[in-house]
């Protein structure tokens, strides 16, 4: 039990070193992104956003034209008629990189706009370049407006889909946040508290905290700090209203509903299509998302405080072991067939809880706790058939010869039966020994004895095993077999007998065959007892053999050696008999007290099966003698017994009748015979 407890733990500790490489590559994570995408609210658009687009129709060339000939005017015009119509914050998702077409004046005029209207943002892009990184910063014309700077950077995963946003990053000169956490900033009027995080928080400000997850940058190798991204809508369910129509004070969304910007955080970014700047986002559905939309989603995030935050890696591992710890010990008892409805009733928690957990804004972890779930399933069956299929090459090897084939696969399903070390049960024991061994022994050659001694047993045996028994052991022409264990049989008493007579029916047969091959004859004396003994592997952990021992077994073993006595070939004890006379033909032979032994045994010949051709008279004439006998009346019984020709029993009564007229016995004999040898 120990070595299978460690085999156990191995298993244990296997499956989480998987599973802990696996976390560390990253596997399987977009099947949990995947998992993750289903659980986002899909219209809750905030109302205080409002999307201005570049899109197709403000750059129709009967609009403003192309967006590569767009005046850095029309933005200036856009700042001041959203901050004469009460705009909030402006944000600006577009880079001014360059020099505008149109000449310093017109950069000029987008810089004075800015100066003038303290409540915009523009955009800013880092990037990498031979391990550098570089800054998209608007042209130097409008930074000399000393303008709010956000990075509109957004980090994809590996499925190309867009969770999280980098929260700041520094400068040569300064920590600047991402764009939407500084529009956040303006509308909230919140004040920054520093740039740092402590144990996965950020302080947005003294009221604001947001949750964090922090990576190493491949590139640079430094940390860099994201967050989560709470999608709210579908793409293009926020208030979108076209950038033409701003300009001509129509102030009307795409759907054809009035638009108000008194508040509101106004968003500017393209939407175009060939301005190329979609990307997959988890609530998509097939729709790619344009980035402005991505940075409305990050500010509702903040401006609502609904924060986004994984399971602490402490659950999460305590989730791990738990459910690996309890599976191992469920699945190491429990049959496949409760298994499998254990496993989808945990996979079903697990995902439930992924629901939940999101409900409070949590994700949990379901891809890592259903991958240890399936391979402790896996492992422990594997493991259970490994070391089944090794207990069952060790019990057909160790039994497959001495017991039947039903018996075997018995024990193969519980091998607990063999654990070292006995139990008390209750059995039926059969000795079996060849009369006059030593003598047949000695007119034979070794080689041919071998041989004669081989059948014999293979003969004996033969009929034992098919009769449901447990051979126990050879001891030279001796055997010792029983019933009742390791499987316990309700009718054990009637299968040995069935045995000893099929026994001497065989060898019956044998004697036939022997006797044309010029081999002595054989008879042996069989003895059958049943009752309580204990039954088990008895030796070592390195070598034991299973057997039976106890007084019942010693009966027996007298019972065989009693044969002698009275020339019979089969004595069965009382409790064997009690429990069989309804399906063999027996006959009461005497009450004797073997060797060693203080209280009487009654003792029966087993003659036969029912059925079987019995002279029943000679048995009648016996049982009338015996009670004279028991009677004392000596004289009457001898004359009885005598009268019985060709009986052995009879004769040995006889005699003893004989013995008991000139010597009586005492006045208080119970007629019990006590012999004073094995």
């Amino acid at each position: 039990m120990l070595n299978k407890l460690i085999k156990f733990i191995g298993l244990g500790l296997i499956i989480l070193a998987i599973t802990a490489l696996i976390i560390r590559q990253g596997l399987f994570m977009g099947w949990q992104y995947s998992i993750q995408n289903k659980f986002y609210d899909y219209d809750s658009a905030s109302k205080n956003i409002v999307i201005v687009d570049i899109d197709e129709k403000s750059m129709r060339d009967d609009n403003l034209g192309g967006f590569n000939q767009w005046k850095r005017e029309y933005y200036s015009q856009a700042i001041n008629v959203l901050n004469q119509a009460g705009s909030a914050a402006i944000g600006i998702d577009v880079t001014f990189p360059d020099k505008s077409i149109h000449g310093d004046l017109d950069d000029e005029i987008l810089k004075d706009a800015i100066a003038q209207n303290d409540n915009v943002v523009l955009g800013a892009r880092y990037y990498f370049e031979s391990g550098n990184r570089e800054i998209d910063w608007p042209n130097s014309t409008i930074m000399d407006a000393n303008p709010r700077i956000g990075w509109i950077n957004v980090s994809q995963d590996e499925d190309t889909f867009i969770r999280k946003m980098p929260l700041f990053a520094a400068s040569k000169e300064k920590t600047i946040e991402a764009l939407s956490l500084a529009l956040s900033r303006i509308y909230m009027s919140a004040e920054p508290v520093g740039y740092s995080v402590v144990r996965g928080e950020f302080d947005f400000s003294e009221n604001v905290t947001i949750p964090t997850i922090t990576q190493i940058d491949s590139k640079t190798n430094q940390e860099v700090h994201f967050m989560y991204i709470n999608y709210f809508a579908e793409p293009f369910k926020f208030t979108h209203i076209s950038f033409s129509d701003l300009l001509d004070n129509n102030f009307i969304d795409k759907k054809g509903n009035p638009v108000s910007f008194t508040d509101k955080i106004v968003l500017i970014g393209p939407t175009a299509i060939d301005l190329q700047d979609y990307y997959n986002s988890p609530v998509s559905r097939g729709v790619k998302m344009p980035g402005v939309e991505i940075h409305a989603n990050n500010i509702q995030t903040i401006i609502d405080g609904k924060f986004l935050r994984d399971q602490s890696r402490f659950s999460f591992w305590i989730t791990l072991i738990a459910l690996l710890v309890i599976n191992l010990v469920f699945f190491s008892f429990f049959k496949v067939r409760y298994a499998v409805p254990f496993v989808i009733l945990e996979i079903l928690g697990v995902v439930i809880s992924g629901i939940v957990g999101y409900e409070s804004r949590i994700f949990i972890n379901v891809v890592y706790p259903i991958l240890i779930i399936l391979m402790s399933f896996v492992g422990t069956f594997l493991l259970r058939f490994i070391l089944e299929q090794k207990d069952r090459k060790f019990i057909e090897g160790a039994f497959g010869h001495y017991v039947n084939k039903d018996v075997v696969n018995q024990i193969i399903k519980n091998p607990k039966m063999l654990e070292l070390g006995g139990a008390k049960r209750n059995i039926s024991i059969l000795f079996s020994d060849i009369a006059g061994f030593t003598t047949i022994s000695e007119k034979m050659e070794p080689v041919e004895l071998v041989k004669f001694l081989n059948e014999y047993l293979q003969n004996m045996t033969e009929i034992i095993i098919n009769e449901q028994g447990t051979l126990d052991k050879y001891e030279g022409d001796a055997i010792m077999a029983f019933w009742g264990a390791p499987i316990a049989q309700h009718d054990h008493e009637l299968h040995t007998c069935l045995a000893a007579i099929e026994n001497q029916k065989r060898l019956a047969e044998l004697r036939k065959k022997w006797q044309q091959e010029g081999k002595p004859e054989v008879r042996i004396r069989i003895g059958i007892n049943s009752g309580d003994a204990v039954v088990g592997n008895m030796g070592s952990k390195n070598r034991f053999d299973y057997t039976a021992m106890g007084d019942n077994v010693n009966l027996a073993s007298r019972l065989e050696g009693i044969n002698k006595q009275y020339g019979t070939e089969i004595i069965i004890s009382e409790s064997t008999y009690e429990k069989v006379k309804g399906n063999v033909i027996c006959r009461e032979l005497d009450l004797i007290r073997v060797k060693g032994k203080n209280l009487p045994v009654r003792i029966f010949e087993l003659l036969g099966k029912k059925g079987d051709i019995i002279e029943l008279e000679k048995l009648s004439k016996f049982a009338d003698a015996l009670r004279d006998y028991r009677s004392k009346n000596f004289i009457s019984a001898k004359e009885k017994f005598e009268a019985i020709k060709g009986d052995k029993p009879s004769e040995v009564y006889a005699k003893r009748c004989e013995e008991f007229i000139k010597n009586p016995p005492n006045i208080d004999w119970d007629g019990v015979w006590t012999f004073l040898t094995k």
